[in-house]
């Protein structure tokens, strides 16, 4: 029985990663350098707040692979959430407050500093807070993406 699910679980794990190499090479990037310099930070389409944003490679409204940088400000909360798609995301700079979960809750964030790595699966609650100072974080995925914002049971 244990040979069967091994065998099962490498086929799902061959198709998957058939997959995501399908859509990642149907996507071809155009060669690109962005020193820091060039950031041009906008305000982030999809908040309300003061988050900012760059997109540096792909569109994150179409169904490609995208990277994106976003600059949460000091002291910003960000409320629970979740996103559409899978993303990946690396703390640039700053400490990331961060805990997955539907309920802000302090007691479960994990401090983050530069270097972290960490997922958001598709549909998972998360929340975080840029505590100390200024954070920037890059992310990866692939879109479409969008953002779901729970309603606090609290």
């Amino acid at each position: 029985m244990k040979k069967h699910v091994a065998v099962v679980t490498l086929i799902a794990i061959a198709i998957i990663s058939t997959f995501a190499f399908t859509i990642i090479q149907s996507h071809k990037l155009a060669p690109k350098i962005v020193l820091p310099s060039e950031i041009k930070w906008k305000p982030d389409s999809q908040s309300k707040d003061e988050l900012q944003t760059i997109v540096l490679a792909g569109d994150p409204d179409k169904n490609e692979l995208y990277t994106s940088r976003i600059n949460i400000p000091a002291n910003m909360k960000l409320q629970p959430h979740f996103h559409l798609e899978n993303r990946t995301v690396v703390v640039l700079s700053g400490t990331l407050y961060y805990a997955y979960g539907k309920n802000f809750d302090e007691s479960k964030l994990t401090a983050m500093p530069p270097g972290t790595f960490f997922t958001e699966p598709s549909e998972q609650p998360h929340f975080a807070w840029a505590k100390d100072g200024d954070v920037v974080v890059q992310v990866t995925g692939v879109g479409p993406t969008g953002t779901t914002i729970l309603k606090s049971s609290h």
